[in-house]
């Protein structure tokens, strides 16, 4: 083998940069908003869906239908408005990016001035003060994006793409629907379709609950129990009002 086919053969480990490490966080924690509220919603309205139609005495057919609608309406519905609020936010960021630039083009001594001032306020002074509005100020996209992070507090690497939210909530919210409607395709008597709903549902309720207080490092058991009584709090009154409206119909 030659030197040449050697290096070939060797791959190459290019180290990211620091910027593309923060981007890669930054991408990671914005969407993890969406996936936590995608699958929560899912398991918990449709665990609440389907134990409410059982309680009001139907059949699991029924049940299922129930469960298969909701599951459809309900991830269109997230998607869709997950769309449009992710997409309204954009919007309204844009809008302030074009004022922004307006500002630095008309009014840049001013927009420099409050650029000194923010600095200032975190203890740079004098001369390192002096060469850190320089060095900004001298690229205009960087100039631009302390700006926008000044006044408005938007950081370009925390701005979220709506297509991109919209398809992770629509589909944490199928995932999240199927702990509680799939035992309705198997069981013959509502009771057993309730115990196993029930079931799936409080592992998925804590285990949820669990994932999102272990991204955010705080206490794995409270965070899943919290989430866990909530959902079948939740599911128990939906059950109650079923079985009451069941009987009077």
């Amino acid at each position: 083998m030659t030197e040449s086919d050697t290096d070939k053969s060797v791959k190459k480990v290019v180290p990211k940069t620091d910027e593309e490490l923060i981007g890669e966080h930054m991408s990671y924690r914005n969407y993890m908003r969406d996936v936590i509220l995608g699958a929560n919603d899912g398991l918990v309205s449709l665990f609440a869906l389907v134990i409410g139609v059982a309680g009001g005495g139907q059949n699991p057919k029924i049940i299922l239908l129930a469960g298969i609608a909701g599951t459809v309406a309900g991830a269109i519905s997230m998607a869709i408005g997950e769309y449009i609020s992710t997409k309204s936010q954009e919007e309204v960021f844009d809008a302030e990016v074009r004022v922004e630039k307006e500002h630095i083009r008309d009014y840049r001594d001013h927009e420099v001035k409050e650029l000194t001032e923010f600095y200032r306020e975190k203890g740079f002074e004098g001369e390192l003060l002096e060469q850190v509005i320089n060095k900004i100020t001298s690229n205009e996209e960087i100039f631009l994006k302390d700006m926008m992070m000044t006044e408005f507090g938007i950081v370009e690497e925390e701005r979220r793409s709506p297509l991109k939210a919209t398809i992770i909530v629509g589909i944490a919210f199928l995932l999240g629907s199927a702990l509680p409607v799939l035992p309705f395709f198997f069981v013959t008597t509502p009771i057993s379709g309730i115990i196993i709903a029930t079931i799936l549902s409080t592992i998925g309720l804590f285990s949820i609950g669990g994932i999102k207080s272990f991204v955010t490092r705080s206490s794995i058991i409270k965070g899943g129990s919290e989430n866990l009584v909530l959902g079948l709090a939740g599911a128990l009154i939906t059950y109650i009002i079923g079985f009451f409206v069941g009987i009077n119909i």
